[in-house]
């Protein structure tokens, strides 16, 4: 399945999605480490998008 081009606010999404679904239990030790490296992903991505932000504020 190929996923949809990732924007920061898909990025939040899906990282508020994998947080409601341990939260809940829903996510089995099977799958806990998938879901960790997801997380890891999103949020560098995420990082990565507000410092190029910042950094375009500092030259204006």
């Amino acid at each position: 399945m190929a996923r949809k081009k990732l924007t920061f606010e898909s990025a939040m999404e899906e990282l508020q999605t994998i947080y409601d679904e341990l939260e809940q239990g829903a996510v089995g030790l099977d799958e806990l480490e998938q879901k960790m490296k997801r997380v890891k992903e999103l949020t560098h991505f995420c990082k990565e998008k507000l410092r190029n932000i910042e950094n375009v504020l500092k030259e204006k």
